[in-house]
């Protein structure tokens, strides 16, 4: 099995036209890397503050030029274009870009973790990679993606 060494990238919208939202990213972030791979959207239910509206969310499977740092400011900077603005933590977001995966990179500072601090733990990140990916394997990390439990999510195409 092969190493996975490409940059995933999960989207996500709870405010206005959550699709239209997700599609603006994707075009935004493909003025600046090469989108090889997008999954379907899927609906799921907000995780730790739980007084707001359902997600959409989806996978990017991208190639970047650039550094991870200079990845989490353009991505920075486009949430900041599409006019998302800072509220409660964990709260209503118009987008939500994190950078997931970097090519096999573990980075911990404190403005950037890769991998993401909690992917494992959520289906809305788990279930479009098993869409896109029959088997993912990660550093010394290995999850059967088809296996993972599709309680909670909704499939929306």
């Amino acid at each position: 099995m092969k190493n996975f060494n490409k940059i995933i990238l999960s989207l996500g919208s709870n405010i206005g036209d959550k699709k239209l939202n997700l599609e603006n990213a994707i075009k935004k972030i493909s003025g600046f890397s090469k989108i090889n791979k997008i999954s379907s959207i899927y609906e799921s239910e907000p995780i730790l503050y739980e007084k707001q509206d359902k997600f959409f969310n989806l996978i990017l499977q991208i190639d970047y030029k650039k550094s991870a740092v200079q990845l989490l400011k353009d991505l920075k900077d486009t949430e900041k274009k599409m006019g998302r603005v800072k509220t409660t933590k964990y709260g209503p977001r118009l987008i939500d870009i994190d950078i997931v995966f970097f090519n096999n990179q573990i980075i911990n500072s404190k403005d950037l973790v890769i991998p993401h601090y909690d992917w494992s733990n959520r289906i809305f990140v788990i279930m479009p990679l098993s869409e896109l990916f029959q088997e993912f394997n990660i550093q010394d990390y290995k999850l059967d993606v088809q296996k993972i439990s599709k309680v909670g999510i909704v499939n929306i195409k």
